[in-house]
C-alpha cells in the first residue's frame, strides 16, 4: 500500500504540470501555434541536450553496448502492441478508416519518453535518464516502422528518413564522444583549458536539458484543452483505454518476464510498457491524415486513467 501511494503521489505531481499547461492555454498565455513551437523546441533542442548529458555523463561505450537489450525491449513492446491492436481491429469494423488507423497506432505506440522520464529519474537518478535515452533507439525505429504502418495503413522505405531526428542524432553524437574517450590514447589533464571546455559543455547540456519534462507536460496540457468533450465519450475511446493501459501492458510485462532480460533492463522496460498514449500522436495524426480528435481524446483519457493504473502496475511489479 505504501508503494502504491508513493507512486500515486509521483504521478499526481506530473498531472499538476499538465494542469499548468491547461491553465496557460485557458488564460491565453498559449495558443495552438505557440504550443506547436514549444513542442518543436522541446523535441529538437531541449530533450536532445538531456540525452547527450545523460549518456556522456553516466556511461562508457562498453556500458552502452552491454545494454543492447534496452532498445531491443522497447522495439518488442511496440511490436506486441501492434499485434494486439491488429486483433482488436477485428471488433471495430463500423468505425471510419481514420479512427481505426488512429486506434491501431495508439495500441502500438505509447508515451515512451516524457511520462516515464520523471518516474525513472526519481527511481534511478541521472543514470536512469541515460538508460531511458538508450532505450529510445528501439522506440524510434518502432514508431517509424510499426507505428507508420498502423497510422497510415502502409509503409515505404522513404519513411525511414524520419529516424534522422535530433534525439537520435544526440544518441549518435554521445556514442562518438564515448568512443573517442575510450580509444584516444590521450586525455586532457584536469584543470586544463580543454578539460574546462568539456566541463562547461556538459554543464550547459545538463542545465538546458533540465526543462524537458516540464515543457513536455505543459504542451500536453495545452493540447488537451483543444478537445471537444463529445469526443471523449465515444465507444472507440472506451475500448482504447483498457487496451492501452491494461491489455497491452499485461502482454508486454508477461513477455518481459519470460524472456532473459536482466533485472535493470526489465525494470526500466516495465515502466515504459505501462505508459498511456503518446502525446506525439496528435501531431502525427495531422501528418498521416488520421483522426486527430481521436488522437487528442485518447491522450487525455489514457493519461487521466493512468493516474490510477500506473501506480497499480508499478506496485504490483515491485
Amino acid at each position: 500500500m505504501h508503494s502504491f501511494l508513493l507512486i500515486l503521489i509521483r504521478v499526481l505531481a506530473l498531472c499538476l504540470m499538465i494542469c499548468a499547461g491547461a491553465l496557460a492555454r485557458k488564460r491565453g498565455v498559449l495558443n495552438s501555434d505557440s504550443t506547436r513551437c514549444l513542442s518543436f523546441l522541446s523535441t529538437n533542442f531541449i530533450y536532445p541536450a538531456a540525452v547527450f548529458a545523460s549518456l556522456v555523463g553516466n556511461f562508457t561505450l562498453k556500458g552502452i553496448v552491454s545494454r543492447w537489450t534496452l532498445p531491443a525491449g522497447t522495439f518488442l513492446i511496440m511490436g506486441l502492441g501492434f499485434v494486439a491492436g491488429s486483433v482488436a481491429l477485428l471488433f471495430l469494423k463500423k468505425n471510419t478508416p481514420g479512427e481505426r488507423r488512429m486506434f491501431h497506432f495508439q495500441c502500438t505506440v505509447n508515451n515512451y519518453v516524457f511520462l516515464p522520464l520523471p518516474l525513472i529519474m526519481q527511481a534511478y537518478g541521472d543514470a536512469g535518464v541515460g538508460l531511458l535515452s538508450l532505450s529510445t533507439i528501439g522506440s524510434e525505429i518502432a514508431v517509424w516502422t510499426f507505428g507508420v504502418i498502423a497510422i497510415s495503413g502502409g509503409f515505404s522505405l522513404k519513411q525511414l528518413k524520419n529516424l534522422l531526428n535530433m534525439p537520435m542524432l544526440a544518441v549518435a553524437l554521445s556514442i562518438v564522444v564515448l568512443a573517442l574517450r575510450a580509444y584516444l590514447p590521450w586525455t586532457p589533464a584536469p584543470g586544463s583549458i580543454l578539460s574546462e571546455i568539456g566541463s562547461v559543455i556538459m554543464g550547459t547540456a545538463q542545465l538546458f536539458g533540465a526543462g524537458t519534462v516540464a515543457i513536455a507536460m505543459i504542451v500536453a496540457g495545452s493540447r488537451m484543452m483543444e478537445l471537444n468533450c463529445k469526443s471523449l465519450l465515444r465507444g472507440l475511446q472506451l475500448f482504447l483505454v483498457p487496451m492501452r493501459l491494461l491489455v497491452v501492458p499485461a502482454i508486454c510485462l508477461a513477455a518481459l518476464r519470460l524472456l532473459p532480460f536482466n533485472t535493470e533492463a526489465r525494470n526500466i522496460l516495465a515502466i515504459i510498457a505501462v505508459m498511456p498514449s503518446s502525446v506525439a500522436s496528435v501531431a502525427l495524426s495531422d501528418f498521416f491524415s488520421a483522426d486527430t480528435e481521436t488522437a487528442a481524446a485518447s491522450v487525455l483519457l489514457t493519461t487521466l486513467s493512468g493516474i490510477l493504473t500506473i501506480p497499480l502496475w508499478m506496485a504490483f511489479l515491485s
